[in-house]
């Protein structure tokens, strides 16, 4: 582990030595983290069950529920390496940067963890502008959270939220302006690479690489303990691009949506309460239960028109304590169906399913702080109504049941 961190700082070391010298430093961090969880039915997850989602719907094989069947695991592959490069500076432009890698992603022979990239970026920042120097400039230049998953509920499972919240990292443009260190206005553009819509080949991100980048604007507004924050994302891609095999002719395809969202955090002495609301349409990308839908064929009788099936997405959350921290968050997402009557193929979410009209979670967690060593556990009540029979705006109207499933996670973590 030491080795690869080295070999992080002599890489950034040799890259900035031909540029102007001021003082900069290099300061690794990172931890090994390792969770075991207890799971008591079937669940839709990643790598190895640890990124869960929700539990599986019932199915009925004489007369049992297959899915109704109890599970547990133990990993370390969330263990995390990271590089923040700080005070280097050309002039009057301070430049900043941060490599972070983890172990998450399994490999196809055997499902070893392998080293991938979650975050790779460089900040410039110019400080104290303006007449009165009360304004701070900053661009951010590659991989890193979105903005409307950056605000995430307190707990210690490695989805934090998701799918009550947005979850993705992308690459971005993205430019903030703050005004006496209280307004700052934040607008950019991103691209998609883990996190891709959902269409006709699969999950890709060449329907988004045929149309634009996704665009980004908000506003936050920092006050003493009181942090709020406004914005929306547009989402454009094409579904079907290029030519029709068949007909030679030209897809005409341009399916555009738009996520906005509001959060609001409070902070005084060891207590914070933060809540979140976004209203999704698709989503899919954002680790969102959600997708869209064709809606009808244009007049070239090969290129579909689109519509996006939508939901309020939520979450509340708290927590109090510094060695012995309690904290928690309770989550909610309901299905508002499509905006026009569906004619055709539904695109969904991988990690999600149409037949799920409403959820919630509610995940109660202590933490307690020994050092650079942690130890937590969580109870987390995930419960989902699943229905059938879907109409023509998408939202199951039929059996509707609920499916729960109670998961208990114990983490063990040293910060290096």
């Amino acid at each position: 582990m030491k080795k690869i961190v080295l070999l992080l700082a002599a890489a950034c070391t040799f890259v900035l030595a031909s540029a102007e010298d001021k003082p900069y430093h290099f300061k690794p961090y990172g931890f090994i983290r390792n969770y075991a969880f207890f799971d008591t039915r079937a669940t839709k997850s990643l790598a190895e069950d640890v990124f869960f989602f929700v539990p599986l719907d019932e199915k009925m094989v004489g007369g049992n529920d297959v899915n109704a069947v109890s599970s547990y695991n133990y990993q370390a592959i969330t263990t995390r390496l990271g590089l923040d490069i700080l005070g280097y500076q050309v002039g009057n432009t301070k430049i900043n940067g941060k490599i972070e890698a983890d172990f998450y992603c399994l490999n196809s022979t055997g499902n070893t963890g392998t080293l991938r990239m979650r975050q790779a970026y460089v900040d410039l920042i110019w400080d104290g502008l303006g007449k009165n120097e009360t304004t701070d400039l900053s661009l951010r230049i590659g991989q890193s959270w979105h903005p409307l998953a950056a605000d995430m509920p307190n707990m210690i499972n490695l989805e934090t939220g998701a799918p009550f919240s947005p979850f993705n990292r992308s690459a971005q443009v993205m430019f903030n302006a703050t005004f006496d260190k209280k307004l700052t206005l934040t607008a950019g553009i991103l691209e998609q690479l883990q996190y891709r819509s959902a269409g006709p080949d699969g999950s890709t991100n060449k329907y988004q690489r045929h149309a634009i980048p996704e665009v980004y604007a908000g506003v936050s507004y920092k006050n003493g303990g009181f942090l709020g924050r406004v914005g929306a994302s547009m989402l454009s891609i094409r579904p079907h691009y290029g030519y029709d095999a068949q007909t030679g002719k030209k897809y005409d395809e341009w399916f555009t949506t738009f996520n906005p969202f509001v959060f609001l955090q409070y902070t005084k002495g060891l207590f914070q309460i933060k809540a979140k609301s976004t209203y999704a349409q698709s989503g899919e990308h954002m680790q969102l239960n959600g997708g869209y839908a064709v809606c009808g064929t244009k007049a070239d009788g090969i290129s579909n028109e689109y519509t996006p099936l939508t939901s309020t997405v939520n979450f509340i959350s708290a927590q109090y304590g510094k060695k012995l921290q309690v904290m928690g968050m309770v989550g909610y997402m309901k299905s508002l169906g499509s905006y026009k009557d569906i004619t055709g193929p539904v695109y969904f979410s991988g990690n999600g399913f149409q037949a799920i009209e409403q959820m919630y979670r509610v995940t109660p967690t202590l933490l307690y702080n020994l050092g650079k060593m942690q130890f937590g556990i969580e109870y987390d009540l995930t419960s989902c109504r699943y229905g059938s029979n879907f109409g023509s705006k998408g939202i199951p109207t039929a059996n509707l049941h609920w499916v729960t499933n109670h998961r208990v996670l114990v983490m063990a973590k040293f910060n290096l």
